[in-house]
């Protein structure tokens, strides 16, 4: 296999989970992505330090020997060759599952995702959303049952400043034989939700078939620079959604009707999705969304560069 090949491949995946039922399909979900022949796993569980003394330390000992039983049930369902292991750890779950992220070069992390505690994760955001903020690592939080590779993924794209880790990315977590892809846009017309007397419903309805149609054809030309620098690969097969709205509405939208098994989220620097705080749209859609949902930050040297500028 050449290192062109293997670069498709994840190498070092980090399993952050709760020991609730929903960690059985976070460790599923893990086993069907397209790992390299020796990759490395590490199932990774944090207690809370708030606990009192004599709770946390029955705390962890409940958690060890849980991993260790996740970790055997997990090497059963793995290819021959990757290695798996088990860690638990105290503190703040998100800041602990970030530290050891970085600590062990992960390529990506995978965590589960539930409904969300309405008071907890309206102030806080989900552990998964502090995790992206934290570790500005592709997170990959898993809500479905894993049965099968995905087959209906969706790319949730902003035309402004596309990423091309979106599309590296989309590649790394399908199986070997590529499903086409629906790639989600939404058009924020300026006059949206404003009442403009002079403005008839023909002439917007026209403005926004107008903004769609300039929208697809940037997405036409985004994936077209994208794959020629990727030449010798298998090319993506996508179609465009692309609708006028609030990028929360029409993202949930577009998977709930197509029925999304998973979506990508391409993000861009501090406005981005990779900054998740109250009200954003990556918060709305972790919580909203039925399906899987793959977060990719911005690039790290970008990152670099603004803090030597500070």
């Amino acid at each position: 296999m050449s290192a062109k090949e293997r670069s498709d491949h994840l190498e070092h995946v980090l399993i952050a989970v709760d020991l609730t039922s929903i960690s059985d399909r976070v460790l599923s979900r893990v086993a069907l992505l397209p790992l390299a022949p020796t990759a490395f796993v590490t199932v990774f569980h944090v207690v809370p330090d708030d606990l009192p003394h004599w709770a946390q330390q029955r705390a962890v000992s409940d958690a060890r020997k849980a991993v260790r039983e996740e970790v055997t049930h997990l090497r059963s369902s793995l290819p021959k060759g990757v290695h798996a292991d088990g860690r638990v750890e105290v503190g703040s779950a998100a800041a602990k599952i970030a530290q050891l992220a970085k600590a062990m070069k992960a390529d990506l992390i995978v965590m589960g995702r539930g409904g969300g505690r309405a008071v907890r994760d309206t102030f806080l955001g989900s552990t998964a959303e502090r995790v992206i903020r934290l570790s500005q690592l592709p997170v990959l939080a898993v809500r479905l049952p894993a049965r099968t590779v995905y087959r209906k993924p969706a790319i949730a794209l902003e035309l402004d400043d596309p990423s091309p880790q979106v599309i590296e990315w989309t590649r790394r977590v399908l199986s070997r034989k590529l499903p086409r892809i629906t790639v989600i846009h939404a058009v924020d017309t300026p006059y949206r939700g404003l009442a403009y007397p002079s403005l008839s419903r023909e002439d917007t309805e026209g403005y926004d078939a107008e903004q769609e149609l300039r929208a697809v054809r940037k997405i036409v030309e985004w994936f077209s620079r994208a794959e020629s620098e990727r030449a010798g690969r298998e090319a993506l097969r996508w179609k465009p959604h692309v609708r006028c709205g609030s990028a929360r509405v029409v993202i949930s939208k577009a998977v709930k009707r197509a029925n999304n098994d998973l979506v990508v989220l391409g993000t861009r620097g501090r406005t981005g999705f990779a900054y998740v705080a109250l009200g954003s749209v990556a918060g709305d859609v972790l919580r909203e969304v039925t399906c899987d949902v793959l977060v990719v930050p911005p690039t790290q040297r970008k990152k670099r560069g603004a803090q030597r500028a500070r």
